[in-house]
């Protein structure tokens, strides 16, 4: 429950718009999911906007994305302690083999 319900003052008026998440990767998740609060009210919201709410936090948070890479990193190092793979990581790609399309250079 935000604070601000609690306690409205100036400062909270003034502070409140410095906490948000406008400028991210995890704005357009953040209008749906107030949208959603602003249209149910804030108890009936916890019920009907769950899955925008848990999305949000999962981006703001990428907690089951920091799950995963560790995931990764375990099985790479278990792999390599049994003897299934020598090297940590593969190869990269060949010198020039790869073309970045549109990234600001004149393409003839």
């Amino acid at each position: 429950m935000p604070i601000s319900v609690y306690f409205k003052t100036p400062l909270t008026d003034l502070l409140g718009p410095t906490i948000n998440f406008q400028m991210s990767p995890c704005m357009n998740m953040e209008m749906r999911a107030i949208n959603c609060l602003e249209a149910y009210g804030e108890e009936m919201a916890q019920k009907k906007c769950k899955d925008m709410l848990e999305d949000l936090y999962e981006c703001v948070t990428k907690t089951k994305q920091m799950e995963r890479v560790y995931q990764m990193r375990s099985e790479r190092l278990r792999q390599i302690r049994r003897g299934l793979r020598s090297d940590p990581y593969a190869d990269g790609p060949e010198k020039d083999s790869f073309i970045s399309y549109g990234m600001g250079e004149n393409m003839d």
